[in-house]
């Protein structure tokens, strides 16, 4: 059960989060269109964005002169696919001149050209009938940390480099990061032992200290610098304040460690010993990073904060409460909790605890990442919403409890649990919007550090190329007028497809592509004259997309042709009357090549139009569908389940699409470990932290729930699919499942392995009954081809004081049932793995370390190892 439950709930999400980087391309039907001409035609489809949109008839003649793969864009784009509302329906608006989200310098002639947008003064503005989702991923949040380390096993040195992440390089990394080295999974302590920690200001940091250890034990030429820093930790943790004075010089030695940690890597050969030297380096950065910020803050606190005034909060609220009237903006207030705070906040029979955190909901609701840029628009320009806002801040700013911010980070650290990751996700919500710009910091500083992204896709052009249609031939018969001149015959079309990725770092731009040639036999017939022609024509046609905060941004096709003919013969009524006959012939031999440059020009013409309209509408469609793809396929499933899933980076490279989610909900953390490098030569390449399933498995409020064992199976399974999810023949029945009051399910990735626990409070099978024990399984990467599983690896572990050997027993024979070794976890999505095109690909790399799971496609090498050796269980 518990494997279906990871296999039908998490791992689709790996392949829709690998669709997701396709879902902004049109698929390649539209090739097939049929664009008719006479005389000769062509068709090439090359994205135009290297001068302005011009009327059709003014572009025939133009010439692409640049290369093919510069592109400028469109001053205007013709469709723009905005985000739509997410949490609430909200009528779409021109967008305004502005981004919200950090921008690039972009010349302005290179700037999609929009109008500026009008102030948002009525409600009616932004009210809309339905709600719609957003069509592509929104980068509502700009992280540009993205630690990583390279992976083993890797490529044959001599064979490929290392390292697709070549474009963003080491500028994504703070001075002190770790810059490359391969992974290996800590071992994770098998329950909490969080009263290990140090009870003074300064927590102990555990699981560093044990990071070091391991490297002092294993690397002698390292030994110095851990067990140096090892005492630097413990020495903190002894000092009685935040700001005592030892504890900056502690702090100055901590960032001194990280660096030299970084120059004893270079010692060592890119191996086990280098990673676990890097990672224990990573993780004194990150601490450094947090506990600075808590010293300065300690050493000179931030001014007590202003009480709020409740005179104040009730006459802004009173304004807001007019902005949205009781009828027709439902939606606005149910989302911004306006009926609930004019009933509890100031009111004296609620704590104000709980005024607090309802005052924090409305705020996080007001700055979320999931709404669309008109709504965060519209609410940024209300007057009465931000004064709202700012009396919100005084009623919710406290002093920040820096001790136990230090605290949850280590808890978290140590011991991995989901109610663990709450706390300190809500220490990070408590000062997350202080008036104090310090508090800020260090709460953007945690932000950074340990929510950040958890799911990373890298799709490369040449993949996506690999899947499109190689050249396609199409004939079809030719039935037109060109200059007054009936035209009849028959070519012969044929096409070639490509995408072409146009290095952005803050969006994905990409152009889509298409050449063409046009072969032609045709006849054409005016007056007492019919000409008889070959035709061999060419055309270029070509579309940009982008997608970035805005949503997914449609610039006009464009095209050119090139239309040639050689006139093959021609005969008139008069053929064979003596005197006539030649003169006939003369005039209409005259005429014809008096008109063959028009004639040429209105077939160039036709062929634009046709080819640019029909791109427009083929991709426009295509869109459509991805849009409801998107909004079906994941959303939905994750809204439901109060997930946020959000971008917080999108780049082009010439060679990729590389997008970084975070899916995390707002008492959620996320990614805080450096994740696995994929091989340089990988065409497409996915990691996934834990944290990503595990949020997701937290939502499902398993906690405590009692449950019949295939009753679950059919809820969660309904949760993430469409159809009906057939029950497995081997799940036991009559089984009755109540699940702990914290941590039920979780996965988390170490030695190479995912273990799978399960905490129980009660579990009864027939007459049989057990209480309070947890149940682990683990599994392993296993690969052919291009077929990523993981595999049940091992004995089922059960941990439970008053478990006997019958119990045992009879618990594994339940449990191998549940945890079926029949029942394999695949990576790769099936429609994929048996593609032709991708015959010579293979599985070059699937890891699982610190936290991640790291999964890469790339050519076949002899002797290539896809798949690090499991270290035995610690």
């Amino acid at each position: 059960m518990m494997t279906r439950l990871v296999s039908k709930v998490s791992w689709p999400l790996l392949a829709i989060a690998i669709a997701l980087a396709v879902l902004s391309l049109p698929a390649p039907s539209w090739m097939q269109a049929r664009i008719e001409s006479s005389a000769s035609a062509s068709r090439v489809v090359e994205t135009s964005i290297d001068r302005a949109a011009a009327p059709r008839a003014d572009r025939t003649a133009a010439r692409i002169e640049r290369p093919e793969h510069k592109y400028a864009p469109l001053e205007a784009p013709t469709q723009v696919l905005r985000p739509a509302v997410v949490p609430m329906p909200v009528q779409p608006m021109r967008a305004p001149a502005t981004e919200a989200a950090p921008a690039e310098a972009v010349p302005a002639a290179e700037q999609p050209a929009e109008p500026a947008a009008p102030p948002r003064k009525t409600l009616a503005d932004v009210e809309a009938p339905a709600q719609e989702a957003p069509t592509g991923p929104l980068v509502a949040e700009q992280i540009d940390l993205d630690p990583s380390l390279i992976e083993t096993p890797a490529l044959p040195p001599a064979r490929a480099s290392i390292n697709d992440d070549d474009a963003v390089g080491s500028s994504l990394q703070p001075s002190l990061l770790p810059a490359s080295s391969a992974l290996e999974g800590e071992a994770a302590p098998l329950e909490p032992a969080a009263e290990t920690l140090s009870t003074g200001p300064w927590a102990l940091a555990k699981s560093l200290v044990e990071q070091l250890q391991t490297v002092a034990a294993s690397q002698p030429t390292a030994s110095d610098w851990a067990l140096g820093a090892v005492a630097k930790l413990e020495a903190l943790a002894k000092l009685p304040t935040l700001d005592d004075p030892q504890a900056a010089e502690i702090l100055n030695g901590l960032a001194a460690d990280a660096e030299q940690g970084k120059e004893l890597a270079r010692n060592y050969p890119e191996n086990e010993d280098r990673t676990r030297l890097l990672r224990a380096g990573y993780a004194i950065v990150r601490r450094h990073a947090i506990w600075s910020v808590v010293h300065q803050l300690a050493v000179t606190p931030p001014e007590i904060p202003e009480v709020g005034d409740f005179a104040v909060w009730n006459r802004n609220l009173t304004e807001v409460n007019r902005l949205f009237p009781a009828q027709g903006a439902a939606s606005w207030r149910k989302y911004l909790l306006i009926d609930e705070a004019l009933q509890k906040i100031g009111a004296t029979d609620v704590s104000v605890d709980e005024q607090r955190k309802l005052v924090l909901l409305m705020l996080d609701r007001i700055h979320s990442t999931q709404l669309a840029e008109d709504q965060s628009y519209y609410l940024e320009n209300q007057p009465a919403v931000q004064q709202l806002v700012t009396q919100m801040k005084l009623l919710a700013d406290e002093p920040a409890d820096l001790a136990g911010l230090v605290l949850a980070i280590e808890k978290f650290e140590h011991d991995g649990l989901a109610s663990e990751s709450a706390t300190l996700a809500d220490a990070y919500q408590d000062i997350r919007f202080s008036n104090d710009e310090r508090v800020r910091q260090l709460a953007e500083t945690v932000n950074a550090f340990y929510r950040n992204a958890n799911v990373r896709v890298a799709l490369s052009a040449t993949l996506i190329n690999r899947l499109l249609p190689q050249e396609q031939q199409m004939q079809e018969p030719v039935y037109d007028q060109i200059q007054g001149a009936y035209v009849q015959g028959a070519s012969n079309t044929s096409t070639r497809l490509r995408l072409v990725l146009l290095p952005d770092r803050l969006r994905w731009r990409m152009g889509l592509e298409a050449r063409g040639e046009v072969a032609s036999s045709t006849a054409s017939s005016k007056g007492p004259a019919t000409f008889y022609q070959d035709g061999l024509s060419t055309y270029r046609a070509r579309k940009m997309l982008t997608v970035d905060r805005k949503g997914i941004r449609i610039f006009s096709a464009e095209a050119q042709a090139d239309a040639n003919n050689s006139l093959t013969d021609f005969e008139t009524n008069f053929d064979g009357i003596p005197l006539v006959s030649n003169l006939v012939r003369s005039i209409a031999r005259s005429q014809y090549d008096a008109a063959a440059p028009l004639a040429k020009m209105e077939v160039e013409h036709k062929i634009v139009g046709r080819a640019t309209s029909k791109l427009d509408e083929e991709v426009a469609a295509k869109l459509e569908k991805a849009k409801l793809d998107f909004q079906t396929k994941l959303l939905s499933p994750l809204q439901k389940l109060e997930l946020d899933p959000t971008a917080v980076d999108m780049e082009t490279t010439e060679e990729r699409l590389i997008a970084r989610y975070r899916l995390a909900g707002r008492h959620q953390v996320s990614a805080h470990t450096p994740r696995p490098q994929a091989p340089g030569d990988s065409l497409l390449s996915v990691q996934v932290h834990d944290s990503a399933l595990n949020n997701v498995l937290e939502q499902l409020k398993l906690h405590g729930r009692k449950v019949d064992l295939i009753d679950l199976f059919k809820e969660v399974t309904a949760r993430f699919n469409q159809e009906v999810v057939p029950v497995p023949e081997d799940l036991p029945e009559d089984v009755m499942v109540t699940f702990a009051d914290t941590d039920p399910v979780q996965v988390d990735c170490i030695d190479g392995r995912l273990r799978l626990t399960i905490r129980l409070k009660e579990l009864s099978h027939g007459k049989s009954k057990w209480t309070n024990f947890t149940v682990r399984g683990y599994y392993v990467p296993t690969s052919d081809q291009l077929d990523a599983n993981l595999a049940r690896d091992g004995v089922i572990e059960l941990i439970g004081g008053k478990l006997r050997f019958g119990d045992q027993v009879a618990l594994r024979g339940i449990f191998s049932r549940v945890l079926s070794r029949n029942r394999k976890l695949s990576l790769v999505n099936k429609q994929l793995a048996e593609s032709p095109e991708l015959r010579d690909l293979q599985v070059t790399q699937f890891v699982l370390h610190d936290g991640w799971i790291g999964v890469a496609l790339g050519p076949k090498l002899p002797e290539r190892q896809a798949i690090a050796p499991v270290s035995p269980a610690r």
